[in-house]
């Protein structure tokens, strides 16, 4: 694997299915992507988030095996954590509930990170902990993902396919161009024909925190699954994280979080703005 990444640095994983290389944009293809994504994101009940400032996961994390060791954003392979988020922003924090960080938060508020002990005191630092800060940014985004996607430039259908009994609506989302380049990510929706809902994310990680050469040939994948509904909202309370495509067995995963509590509002916005002199940025991203 290190002989395959070392020799491929200048490659970057393209998610595009064959259809979309030879044809590029078609009006009708875009009109019924949006559409899909429209219907998945009514169906998760996204338009109550409006309604919410905050919520709070309470989740145990995993990061299995030698890629899990190498990509995981937090201290230790295995977390207990508390995440909490400013809905329509990318201002959360993560206190972790054990392991050797216990009682520590961290967090992002216009994208300047702090850290605060448990029992000590608030530092906003010029130097970031770029794993868990990516995290943070991370594990909100796909939360939401299907609300974040609907403001995506670039979206168009992308065909059907079958998995493990399934059929599912292919979704291709990216922003700028459709060929790929480094500047933006793309991602691949898989929408389930039989629940409505967005089930699988296939997605790039053209920045991201590893300083290894080669790292942007390989992408991700997600399966969603075990969704509860939390005041309207479908929530996965298992998420299921895969070096490039989805495996069949979801034990293969590299990454898994499992909640175990979600609520909303259970902490005040004001807790996650914790100096009023920074500029408030909502969801739009450092240049």
């Amino acid at each position: 694997m290190l002989v395959f990444v070392l020799f491929s640095g200048c490659s970057m994983a393209d998610l595009r299915p064959t259809g979309i290389r030879h044809t590029g944009l078609v009006p009708d293809a875009e009109r019924q992507g949006r559409a899909l994504l429209d219907a998945a994101w009514e169906r998760q009940g996204f338009a109550h988030l409006e309604k919410r400032q905050t919520y709070t996961i309470v989740a145990e994390d995993h990061w299995k095996g030698m890629m899990g060791r190498m990509g995981k954003v937090w201290p230790e392979s295995k977390s207990s954590l508390r995440l909490n988020y400013a809905i329509g922003s990318f201002d959360g924090q993560v206190t972790f509930l054990d392991g050797k960080a216990r009682g520590l938060t961290a967090g992002l508020q216009s994208w300047q990170y702090y850290e605060e002990p448990e029992g000590g005191a608030l530092e906003f630092r010029d130097e970031a902990n770029e794993r868990i800060a990516f995290g943070l940014s991370a594990y909100q985004y796909f939360f939401e993902l299907a609300d974040r996607l609907r403001r995506a430039p670039i979206m168009t259908y992308a065909g059907e396919k079958e998995w493990k009994g399934q059929r599912f609506d292919l979704v291709f989302v990216t922003w700028d161009r459709l060929e790929s380049h480094m500047e933006h990510d793309q991602y691949l929706l898989w929408i389930s024909r039989d629940t409505g809902l967005l089930e699988y994310a296939e997605y790039t990680l053209r920045d991201n925190y590893l300083r290894m050469p080669g790292s942007k040939i390989f992408y991700g994948s997600i399966h969603f699954t075990d969704f509860r509904d939390i005041d309207g909202i479908l929530v996965p309370f298992v998420q299921y994280i895969f070096v490039n495509s989805p495996r069949k067995s979801d034990s293969r995963y590299v990454h898994r979080m499992t909640v175990s509590d979600f609520a909303f509002d259970e902490v005040p916005v004001a807790t996650l703005r914790k100096d009023p002199s920074i500029t408030y940025m909502g969801d739009a991203k450092p240049e």
